[in-house]
């Protein structure tokens, strides 16, 4: 079977405007796997306009979206197994949890990419918990092989949810190649669109309790309070749930900072790379992660980083930042003005984060990926 052509059909609904971190999971991946391997048929089921990578890819149109309920859930169980036995796919993936539970010829792969649900359900609306754990068990009962993104993600899923180490593969994820020190027209023009003058230090990521956006405010007050910054806050993200906005709009009021914090809401993909250029530093308190980009992707473009101890994030900085406990907003603000004031830590930081960001690529997750597809159909 090894080096065969196989006919894939990967569910490719994620992929759409404004996407989230699933959404450029699986448009990297299409993408990196389209250069590798032009001897498979691959079929994308998407909602609305899918570019097609090479001549083996094909775009299915399918007027369902990833968040069509319930009728979306019945295509996904009913006509989805239909479709795959009716086109004799030989394996399906889905990147996210939405995976027909039912069995046929097809073998099925999915990307589970955290354990959310489980352990940081307060972060969470609670009708989505119990939605997300109840497809991710039966996800996990189903599929013929699971890919993670982090050893974190594994024993977790052998742990809590008892699942098989054999069918789990720890595939990292990676930064794309956009992020890369951007140009100096780059830095300017972004500069002028999202209004941003002077010194300034980032966060990126949606507005929602778990990203832990309150610790990062509570650390950058004691910094402003101690007179060791005039650098602002610059806060990229789209608004979340739970009233997450609401909550940080209160407390930079009650700290009296709002002239010195910046929202700038969704930040597309092709103005990232100079966001994480212009900045300072790059702080990443989240509570949970199964990977964790924005860190690497602040380190490919240069940005010193500093970032959670706890989940996975350990396991993707590595050595290349500073880890803080994210509930403690003393240590957040310490370390941040270590790597602020010491220019050799600084230096050492960027450094480090280049050599790490490089160790990892999209075009080894592809390959990792396609030696998956190719053992399920041997088992």
């Amino acid at each position: 079977m090894a080096g065969s052509a196989l006919q894939i059909a990967f569910d490719g609904r994620v992929i759409r405007a404004g996407k989230s971190g699933v959404g450029v999971y699986a448009e990297s991946l299409l993408s990196a796997l389209s250069s590798i391997d032009k001897k498979s048929a691959y079929k994308v089921l998407s909602h609305g306009v899918f570019k097609s990578l090479s001549r083996n890819f094909s775009s299915v149109q399918t007027n369902v979206s990833i968040e069509s309920h319930p009728f979306g859930d019945l295509w996904e169980q009913f006509y989805l197994p239909a479709y795959l036995k009716g086109n004799k796919v030989d394996v399906f993936h889905s990147p996210t949890f939405h995976i027909p539970f039912v069995s046929g010829r097809f073998k099925k792969v999915v990307t589970i990419h955290d354990l959310v649900s489980f352990r940081t359900p307060q972060t969470q609306p609670r009708g989505f918990t119990l939605y997300s754990r109840f497809m991710t068990r039966f996800a996990s009962l189903s599929a013929d092989a699971i890919i993670v993104p982090s050893r974190t993600v594994k024993s977790e899923l052998v742990g809590l949810l008892n699942v098989s180490p054999e069918v789990l593969h720890v595939i990292p994820e990676a930064p794309r190649g956009m992020f890369r020190p951007a140009s100096r027209a780059e830095c300017e023009s972004v500069k002028r669109k999202y209004g941003l003058s002077g010194s300034f230090i980032l966060t990126v990521g949606s507005i929602e309790p778990r990203k832990n956006i309150p610790s990062l405010i509570r650390a950058y007050s004691l910094l402003r309070q101690r007179g060791k910054t005039r650098h602002k806050l610059v806060i990229c993200g789209a608004k979340g749930w739970m009233r997450e906005h609401e909550r940080i709009q209160r407390l930079i009021g009650d700290l009296e900072i709002g002239s010195d914090v910046v929202f700038t809401g969704y930040v597309p993909d092709e103005d990232l790379p100079a966001m994480y250029t212009l900045a300072d530093l790059f702080v990443y308190p989240s509570l949970y992660e199964g990977f964790g980009l924005p860190p690497l992707e602040a380190m490919a473009c240069g940005c010193p980083v500093v970032a959670s101890n706890c989940s996975a994030i350990p396991g993707v900085v590595g050595d290349a930042g500073v880890l803080v406990e994210p509930m403690d907003a003393d240590g957040i603000s310490e370390a941040m003005q270590s790597v602020m004031e010491d220019e050799g830590l600084k230096r050492r930081l960027r450094a480090a984060g280049f050599a790490r960001a490089r160790e990892f690529s999209w075009e080894k997750t592809a390959r990792e990926t396609l030696k998956t597809y190719m053992a399920v159909m041997e088992r």
